[in-house]
């Protein structure tokens, strides 16, 4: 088992009182500025698994993807984390960076708006981008 995997799983099985990043970042969210991505019209759910380590994410609806693809569900090697941000690699991802490499993304947890944005290892580190926002419960779920 690689270490991110060991770690990511004592992680998720943590004490109930011990919030993790992954504690706090699996939820449902929403577009902050697409309307049709947003938690009214067709929210994602964020979650993630141990073994091996992956970020799940899964639509209502299918929404195109980067590349313009459809998809409702898309899947993220975990390669890193810290206390407020996840880094990432997606599976499958047709985009390269600027040298030809897959990019590596970022999910940084945010507080104002409660959600996430995504960042990039080849951008500057201030630059987040696809605000995502926490919906509330009684978001549309399918």
């Amino acid at each position: 088992m690689t270490r991110i995997a060991f770690c990511l799983a004592l992680l998720l099985a943590a004490p109930a009182g011990a919030q993790t990043v992954f504690d706090r970042a699996v939820g449902l969210y929403g577009s902050a500025v697409n309307p049709a991505e947003s938690c009214t019209q067709n929210p994602h759910r964020l979650d993630f698994m141990a073994a091996p380590p992956h970020a799940l994410f899964h639509w209502a609806h299918p929404a195109p993807d980067a590349s313009g693809q459809m998809r409702d569900r898309e899947r993220y090697d975990i390669l890193d984390y810290d206390d407020g941000s996840i880094t990432l690699r997606r599976e499958g991802d047709p985009q390269v960076t600027a040298d030809g490499h897959l990019p590596i993304w970022i999910l940084r947890l945010t507080s104002t708006p409660a959600g996430y944005c995504w960042g990039r290892t080849d951008w500057p580190s201030v630059r987040c981008e696809r605000q995502a926002v926490r919906c509330g419960d009684d978001a549309p779920t399918s």
